[in-house]
């Protein structure tokens, strides 16, 4: 089929490589245009336009893909199939309704289940064993088309969403090649999804990934790995006897459960270190594996607690 690639974030990169070497042809791609990113501001192109450059793709960075430009350019293309993967924009009427144009996007969950813009971090901070890909029809509703393929997959008990988003994105060819060749051939079922079964996935904020100590030990590791790599769990750590806080991003931690008292937090303060420098929680408690203080750099729990000195009864509080 002859088509068009929709898409920004790396989770489309390698549906897009295996596109340009298969029985079917990229017209071209559409991305967002570069924009400010680290210290020195500086523009960085999306990663899709990153790989498109590599592969000597025609790329168009828009704004808007709805305008006069971004239809007029997919238009004039007359695509076959527009295959769309984490391209941070809504596709309007204009380009679902082409004539003899099939308009389908990959996204990363078993839909209905997490449908919006960070499906696989709610997924892991959720506490759900398995989820997936699938491939759907585009309409006018985010996430809302009908069922074109899915493929599962588990999700590991110590994986974080960064790593789990490799994994989902590397489903992506199979299932798109597999759709692709339904549509082609007319054997394509499309399967509507049942909206009480819905459920949401909004983008994530930085202040979603404060972590409550008074949680389990369960709920607070869900978090310190669905949050991993952006915007991260974090916490405040107090030292006894001084008044200034450390802001701390965690990226691991393992849950600890031993005693019925720790399985029940009694006599703990949520937030406290314990004589082995774990953290209690409500309930359980988590022994932190790698930490990133505020304006430092990723270390090991160890190594932070030796620079700082820490002693039981230091806390760890909700900022």
């Amino acid at each position: 089929m002859r088509v068009v690639f929709c898409g920004s974030g790396s989770f489309g990169e390698p549906t897009l490589r295996w596109l340009t070497t298969s029985a079917h042809e990229v017209l071209g791609v559409v991305t967002q245009p570069a924009r400010q990113a680290g210290r020195g501001r500086k523009l960085q192109a999306t990663p899709i336009a990153e790989v498109s450059a590599e592969l000597g793709l025609d790329c168009l960075p828009v704004a808007d893909v709805n305008s006069s430009e971004g239809v007029g350019y997919i238009r004039e293309l007359r695509p076959e199939a527009i295959v769309v993967i984490a391209f941070g924009q809504k596709i309007g009427s204009d380009l679902l309704n082409l004539k003899n144009c099939h308009v389908i996007n990959l996204h990363g969950s078993l839909l209905p289940k997490y449908r919006g813009a960070a499906p696989i971090n709610w997924a892991i901070i959720n506490g759900e064993t398995e989820t997936g890909v699938s491939v759907i029809t585009l309409n006018e509703r985010w996430d809302a088309g009908a069922v074109l393929g899915q493929a599962r997959l588990e999700i590991k008990p110590d994986e974080t969403a960064g790593a789990l988003h490799d994994r989902l994105a590397a489903l992506g060819p199979a299932v798109v090649e597999h759709v692709l060749n339904d549509l082609e051939s007319g054997a394509a079922t499309k399967v509507i999804q049942e909206e009480t079964e819905a459920t949401r996935a909004p983008k994530l904020r930085k202040s979603d990934g404060a972590i409550d100590w008074a949680k389990s030990a369960e709920t607070i590791g869900n978090l310190v790995r669905g949050m991993w790599p952006w915007p991260g769990a974090h916490s405040h750590f107090e030292q006894q006897g001084k008044p200034s806080q450390e802001r701390v991003t965690i990226k691991s931690a393992e849950v600890v459960m031993r005693t019925p008292e720790e399985t029940t937090g009694q006599g703990r303060r949520p937030g406290t270190v314990l004589e082995d420098l774990s953290i209690a929680c409500g309930s359980g408690r988590l022994r932190l594996g790698h930490v990133k203080p505020e304006g430092g750099k990723l270390m090991s729990y160890e190594a932070f607690a030796r620079g700082r000195h820490v002693q039981p009864g230091d806390r760890f509080v909700k900022g």
